[in-house]
């Protein structure tokens, strides 16, 4: 009876501990996306006209800003999906919540990813003020990545020009951004901030439609080292919140030389602009 007891004590204990580190970790979250808001603006000054962007961007915005919407001034979202860290791996579920700021690149994403009711991975990804860090816990309590350093300010910054066309008034307002044309289906952006310069490029369909993102500049973190590769992502399934029309599925993969990896495939369930409050 005693050992028994003993067994059922421990058990609680571990558990309680979990779930504290657990409540941690979301109150981590909810304090880093405060701060990010900082002083919220009411309203954002355009930087760019339309009529200044290369025609496919312009074609790209006619068709995600239908009508006359003024420029967002926070973006937050809630998603689900499946992720994956190897082609030899099942994929498994995930669910998470991002906030955006819109007059400067800035963003923190959080999710949860479950192996099975009794294995979770918490992570979160951010990039503020300049600087990228991604952290990733097993149960919300052991620390299996702890990533900063150049290599991961230069990847978060192109992950948040990779997820613009989920709030595309951002185009107009985020300053830093050089467009150019190859040719009628394709931009290319070159964003400076915070001493950072990453480049990418958006494929429009004829519609207007964003169908792909596609950098060379991103980093993969592989047996401890952090290796430049190509990444890209595809979009689908548009959507009209809020007077902006955006992609609210998502595949991303990195283009390795054994072939592409899709490891993320994201579809968005929940998106609110102009509300400066973690959820």
């Amino acid at each position: 009876m005693f050992i028994a007891f003993v067994v059922v004590f421990i058990l609680l204990a571990v558990g309680a501990y979990f779930y504290v580190q657990h409540q941690s970790f979301h109150g981590m979250v909810w304090e880093e996306v405060r701060d990010m808001v900082g002083e919220h603006p009411v309203a954002l000054d355009v930087v760019r006209e339309r009529d200044s962007l290369p025609a496919p961007m312009r074609r790209y915005l006619d068709w995600a800003l239908p009508g006359d919407r003024a420029p967002a001034t926070f973006a937050r979202l809630r998603h689900g999906g499946t992720f994956r860290r190897s082609a030899d791996e099942d994929w498994f579920s995930i669910r998470g919540e991002q906030y955006y700021a819109t007059a400067e690149p800035a963003f923190i994403w959080a999710a949860t990813m479950k192996m099975n009711p009794l294995l979770w991975v918490r992570g979160r990804d951010k990039y503020v003020d300049g600087r990228g860090h991604m952290l990733i816990r097993l149960l919300s309590a052991i620390t299996v990545v702890d990533a900063a350093g150049p290599e991961m300010d230069r990847s978060t910054l192109l992950r948040y020009m990779s997820e613009m066309p989920w709030f595309p008034t951002a185009f107009l307002t985020v300053p830093g951004i050089e467009f150019s044309a190859p040719d009628d289906s394709t931009v290319e952006l070159r964003m400076t901030h915070a001493g950072h310069t990453v480049s990418g490029r958006f494929t429009i369909a004829a519609d207007g439609a964003v169908t792909r993102f596609y950098t060379e500049d991103r980093y993969r973190e592989m047996e401890g080292e952090m290796v430049r590769m190509p990444w890209y992502g595809e979009y689908a399934d548009p959507k009209l919140f809020d007077g902006m029309r955006i992609p609210t599925a998502a595949e991303v993969a990195w283009q390795t030389p054994e072939g592409p990896l899709p490891y993320v495939r994201i579809a968005i369930e929940r998106m609110e602009y102009d509300v400066p409050l973690p959820f």
